[in-house]
């Protein structure tokens, strides 16, 4: 295979090399900029020799073309440019802004439309804000530039999973992440393999009608991964870009004496013991230690969090090139990323390979293959050391009396010493990602064109775990753990499509694509722990533990039958129709279930481009309305099934296997989860395009949930799969450009997004009641916060109401809901959902001359959540951990937030109760376009510098490090926030 691909690649280059010598074409290079002269990136270039090519991110391209030619060059938002070739000069192209902004091309699924023709609600993000976003995991460039789309992250350690949410939560029991599509490869794998210099365009399939297409795994939306494949630019080119980070931790929480405050902590703990034990307990051996007594005195204070933590490097470099003859394209890339964290070891590490060939065999036969690589290494990092860099007080110290690190460093705590963690403590993840796609086209007829493509999947990780014996878990007595857990996940797709494009009379124009797909999912693994390990030997060596546990192993397969029809029809280019039907046949259902059908119709009216519309304000205006109905496969591949659970039992001394049913009783009667929504848009722009926007009003509906309900456990089992339940999401969304100044030299460009969703449960049980047990009420949320509602602390002016419920000044204080005198999970109310009202995203570009800055804010209004940080940080009152600095009740600080230091007070847990209201300046990137006769005497094509910050400002009322991973897990995820620096080119040659 290997000797098979070299060859064709030699061959390729042979024939551009016969390509270039010929005399009747010739290489025209060039760059293309707006109206100030900064680069456009992604403009089409079209020779009427029928060569095509688009500018790089420096605004340069390369065409073969001959004396005579007509080049024209287009760009959303902007004029067409023509140019008749008369010479083979450099050419400096700079576009007008104009109103050919409708021609841009988007992806829906098995086909491309034009803007103008959409009638359905999906957004794309191109190649250029993708890289300008310069996020390690690809997924977090979405937020805050997409409308709809909610990016959460579980954590800020390097390379952690991300998941994304479009349109709110649909499903109780399941998921709800999105279908991903990778080059025409469905699956649910996420991104977080892909380099975002790798990728073309993200194009989001928001509403039922547009994602109908992909049927049976619509209903959560789809996300639509183009990668970069081999084109038509003639000539070799090659890009490279890469950048160097200098990360390190902003927003550190606050600790009792932290930045060498010792005092503080003292006084603190001071209160405490007197709260706690008394007048007489300060003098105890355990209050203070002579060590801690010594430090004290001498104002040695450690600063835990700052100490553990610190700046780390980062560096990520892409290399891509591309060519192409008459006959044969091809694209090949090369990136590597390596991100380091700010804790211990934590790391991650990325390898990625892309290649793509095309061969013209006529005008009418073409095939072509895409392939993805990508090596991934993780380092979580150690779990508690960060945590213990939380509890320990400043008057410890992680040295014993040798200079060495000590393994205890409080004698009266169980806390560890975090940097003894970090050495004995390993958590490894490697994976493998392969994505590879070959296909062959054939135009039958003029407008008909067969295609069909095969495709392969491969998503293989191994994740490894060492406990030393100095370790948290060990406590430095019992012999070390090893853990060791694999996966292996393949995907085949085959699709078989059939394209009719005819324009009739010039008036009537249809578009229809038939699918035939089959496809089929493996996936198996195996897990083991190794319990008193001899030596470290990481976990490569459990079989010479003392005791094997946790072994277990699975393999499971799916398939899937679809067929598929599209219909998009347009009347004198103003009246747009949309109909969509497929049928998805999967064996995760029992017979006769197994079969689903989801339509989808759309319409949409132009009305700008009637008679009574043109030559007023608007340059576009469109009407859309669209109704679908999707499904979700994404759900357990036994769901009909009733599983054998094993237990294992000692008879006659030896142990014997014994089977039982499991805890979920199979049901073979499921359907499939159903989802259908209405959806009104609005398309508009004025003033020759200088502002544009969308609007979208959505409703959607899911029937039919796939809900695990508890029964009793006297059946043998305790909970069973129904159809039941209904929920409801309803939503705004906003979406606007702007030119606010254009001039000469100086530019200013505004684009910002709006997000609005509304949740709720329409049904549960089909008897109107609500599920407490589940804290699942008709008419809220799916997931909500139901506890007591705060009412602040009990001041000394009501002591005597306080004592009717067995409180104190300082303590914590509720409400009393029925007024009944107690305090009990009767005075409960839904206080509010762990999911922000509103979302926003604001990006401001400025460009002047070879200049320019761009501005990213993003923001999330509303929400409420349980916290395990601030719960812990606030609520726990251990005599020798330390705590965040807050204002705390005393008789002389009336706080109104936080109870008095070693109060017994009731109630704690309303502490935890967040909200989650953050504004971030995310982005700030200022960078620097080397003009063209610089350029011509390197022999460069194109090139910008640049320097950004991320993360430098944010704002919010949140104690914790990043209000964006509020509810973290404290003992696996608990991470700091990176503030970032980073300095990068691009260069095209």
């Amino acid at each position: 295979m290997n000797k098979l691909i070299s060859s064709f690649i030699v061959a390729l280059m042979t024939g551009l090399c016969f390509f270039a010598s010929a005399q009747s074409q010739q290489a025209l290079r060039g760059t293309v900029t707006d109206e100030t002269g900064l680069p456009i990136s992604g403009a089409t270039v079209r020779a009427s020799n029928q060569q095509t090519t688009a500018t790089d991110e420096s605004g340069a391209f390369s065409i073969a073309v001959s004396t005579g030619d007509l080049l024209t060059i287009t760009f959303m938002g902007y004029d067409t440019y023509t140019h008749a070739v008369t010479s083979f000069d450099p050419l400096s192209v700079a576009l007008q802004p104009g109103s050919n902004m409708l021609e841009d091309v988007v992806v829906f699924g098995y086909g491309t439309v034009k803007k103008k023709d959409l009638t359905g609600a999906i957004q794309q993000v191109g190649s250029a804000d993708l890289v300008r976003a310069q996020a390690t995991n690809v997924t977090e460039a979405l937020n805050g530039r997409v409308s709809g789309v909610l990016v959460t992250k579980t954590n800020n350690r390097p390379g952690t999973d991300m998941s994304i949410q479009i349109r709110g939560t649909n499903s109780f029991n399941f998921s709800n992440e999105p279908l991903y599509v990778i080059d025409g490869i469905p699956s649910y794998s996420g991104m977080r393999h892909l380099n975002a210099a790798d990728i073309e365009t993200i194009d989001i399939l928001k509403d039922a009608s547009s994602s109908a297409i992909y049927g049976s795994r619509g209903a959560n939306g789809v996300v639509i991964i183009t990668t970069k494949a081999a084109n038509r630019a003639p000539g070799f080119q090659v890009e490279y870009s890469g950048n160097l980070s200098l990360k390190t931790p902003t927003r550190i929480p606050d600790m009792i004496g932290n930045l060498g405050n010792g005092l503080e902590y003292v006084d603190y703990k001071i209160a405490l013991w007197r709260a706690k034990y008394g007048e007489s307990s300060l003098g105890r051996t355990d209050f203070l230690t002579d060590d801690e007594k010594r430090r004290i005195k001498y104002g040695e204070y450690y600063d835990w969090l700052r100490e553990v933590s610190g700046p780390s490097m980062s560096h990520q470099h892409h290399v891509n090139a591309n060519g192409s003859t008459e006959k044969n394209s091809y694209a090949f890339g090369l990136g590597f990323n390596d991100d380091d964290g700010m804790v211990g070891n934590e790391n991650f590490r990325r390898y990625t390979f892309s290649l793509g060939l095309e061969h013209r065999a006529s005008d009418r036969f073409k095939v072509g293959m895409n392939s993805y690589l990508s090596l991934n290494k993780t380092n979580h990092g150690a779990d508690d050391a960060l945590l213990n860099a939380y509890f320990i007080p400043p008057v410890a110290s992680p040295y014993d009396y040798e200079g060495n690190y000590a393994f205890e460093v409080q004698p009266t705590s169980s806390k560890i010493n975090p940097f003894v963690q970090i050495e004995n403590n390993r958590k490894i993840t490697d994976a493998t990602y392969v994505n590879m796609a070959g296909f062959a086209s054939y135009k039958l007829i003029e407008g008909l064109i067969l295609k069909s493509q095969l495709a392969m999947q491969l998503d293989n990780d191994l994740y490894g775990e060492w406990i030393g014996t100095y370790t948290q878990g060990k406590q430095g007595v019992n012999a070390p753990d090893a853990f060791r857990r694999e996966s292996k996940n393949t995907n085949y797709v085959w699709d078989n499509t059939a394209t009719y494009d005819k324009w009739f009379n010039d008036r009537h124009h249809l578009n229809f694509i038939g699918l035939f797909s089959m496809q089929q999912e493996t996936h198996q693994g195996s897990q083991m722990r190794g319990i008193g390990m001899p030596f470290d030997s990481d976990w490569h060596a459990i079989e010479s533990a003392e005791e094997i546990t946790d072994v277990s192993s699975y393999y499971w397969e799916s398939s899937m039958l679809s067929y598929m029809g599209r219909l998009n029809y347009s009347f004198q280019d103003k009246y747009l129709v949309t109909l969509t039907g497929r049928a998805d046949g999967s064996s995760r259902l029992a017979r006769g279930n197994r079969w689903g059908f989801m339509p989808s119709a759309a319409v949409a009216w132009r009305l700008s481009e009637e008679t009574f519309m043109r030559g007023g304000l608007f340059n576009d205006l469109k009407l859309r309305l669209s109704w679908g109905k999707s499904g979700n496969n994404n759900i357990d591949y036994d769901v009909v099934f009733s599983r054998l659970d094993l237990s294992k039992y000692p008879i006659g001394g030896t142990g014997t296997n014994g089977y039982g049913l499991g805890g979920s009783k199979g049901n073979p009667d499921l359907r499939w989860e159903m989802t259908s929504e209405w959806n009104a848009g609005l398309d508009f722009a004025v003033w020759n395009n200088r502002l544009s926007g969308t609007v979208e009003v959505y409703d959607r509906t899911t029937d039919d949930l796939i809900f695990r309900q508890a029964v009793a456990g006297l059946n043998g089992y305790t909970s069973i799969l129904r159809n039941i339940g209904s929920t409801g999401n309803r939503g705004v969304e906003f979406g606007l450009n702007s030119t606010n100044i254009s001039r000469e030299r100086f530019q200013w460009k505004t684009n910002a997004v709006f997000s609005l969703n509304r949740n709720r449960i329409k049904e549960l049980y089909g008897t109107g009641a609500d599920d407490l047990a589940n804290r699942w009420f008709i008419g809220q949320p799916i997931r909500v916060i139901y506890d007591f509602e705060s009412l602040g602390i009990w001041q000394e002016e009501e002591i005597d109401e306080a004592r009717r419920y067995g409180q104190s000044p300082g303590h914590i204080k509720v409400k009393d809901q029925n007024d009944d005198g107690v305090l009990d999970e009767r005075d409960y109310l839904v206080l509010g959902t762990p999911s922000p009202s509103w979302t926003f995203g604001l990006t401001n570009s400025f460009s002047y001359r070879n200049w320019d800055l761009s501005v990213f804010v993003y923001g999330r209004i509303g929400g409420l959540y349980n916290d395990d940080f601030t719960y812990m940080f606030t609520a726990w009152d251990n005599e020798h951990w330390n705590k965040l600095d807050v204002h705390y009740w005393t008789p002389e600080n009336r706080s109104n937030e936080y109870p008095q230091i070693g109060a017994q007070s009731y109630h704690t847990q309303v502490l935890a109760k967040v909200p989650g209201t953050f504004v971030k300046i995310q982005n700030v990137t200022l960078g620097y376009t080397l003009p063209q006769h610089i350029l011509t005497r390197i022999g460069g094509r194109g090139a910008r510098v640049f320097a950004t910050a991320l993360n430098p400002f944010t704002f919010t009322d949140y104690k914790g490090p990043d209000p964006e991973t509020i509810g973290e897990n404290v003992y696996t995820q608990l991470s700091l926030f990176p503030m970032s620096f980073n300095l990068g080119v691009n260069f095209t040659f």
